[in-house]
This record gives structure tokens, sequence and C-alpha cells, in this order.
């Protein structure tokens, strides 16, 4: 969680960013999960994010959880 800010981006996007993003994605919940969990690149830029493989799946799913939770930015 170093890599992101609750608003502004440091390495990768801010989280708020990411729930404005995603929310009115039914999807989102599930493919922010698997982002979570395998990594992903390209979604924000040619920033990659790294695959977290020892986040269990449902703690990822309560993380992107969290992050879809986070008011929009300022």
């Amino acid at each position: 969680m170093a890599c992101h800010g609750m608003v502004r981006k440091q390495v990768g996007p801010g989280f708020a960013q990411i729930a404005e993003r995603y929310r009115n994605d039914p999807e989102a919940p599930e493919r922010l999960a698997g982002k979570i969990r395998n990594g992903s690149v390209g979604t924000w830029g040619r920033v990659i994010m790294p695959r977290q493989s020892r986040i269990t799946e449902p703690q990822a799913r309560a993380l992107a959880q969290w992050v879809l939770s986070q008011p929009s930015p300022p």
C-alpha cells in the first residue's frame, strides 16, 4: 500500500482515483481483486502493479471493496 496515496498518485494512482474510475463498473470488485493478486501493467500508463501473491482471495476482495468505497477526489 506504500505505492498508492489516499487521493493522489504516488507511484501508482491514489485510491480515490481508482474508485472514481471504477465506481460504476459492476465487475470492478472482482477485476480489482484480480489486479491486486496477479498484478497488471498498462491500466494507468506504463506503471507496473506488482502481484501480491501473499494476499488471499478473500483479502483481495476486501481490499478491492475498500478501495471502491473511497470518496471522489477533490
